[in-house]
């Protein structure tokens, strides 16, 4: 995703402004659909509790899908969001996929997730 997007400037002027929904729906619409889809700034904002239930399942479903299409870095993040909320069976079971594709800060999450 272009940096240079203004979309993505957009959605960072909502998250600064705490304006989340908006920020949320912005980053989602910048992701989906997208070849390189990481959904890192959605990830972030749910590690950061500024997502509703309703928008994690949005975000989840499409993380589900990015899971099915062997997505690395998606997959890390989702896994990492995973963890975070205390899903520990998921979140091992998608950072162990995303260190066997290759992403390499997914061994040290697993570690740590582990060691928890």
């Amino acid at each position: 995703m272009s940096m240079q997007n203004s979309d993505f400037y957009q959605a960072e002027e909502y998250l600064k402004l705490g304006l989340y929904p908006q920020a949320f729906e912005t980053f989602m619409s910048l992701e989906i659909g997208n070849f390189e889809c990481t959904f890192l700034a959605p990830c972030k904002m749910a590690l950061d509790g500024q997502l509703n239930e309703s928008q994690l399942e949005v975000l989840f479903h499409e993380l589900e899908r990015e899971l099915k299409n062997k997505n690395p870095q998606a997959i890390y993040n989702y896994g990492v969001v995973k963890s975070h909320f205390g899903d520990v069976h998921k979140a091992t079971e998608l950072l162990q996929l995303a260190m066997d594709l290759g992403v390499a800060e997914a061994r040290g999450a697993l570690s740590r997730l582990l060691l928890k």
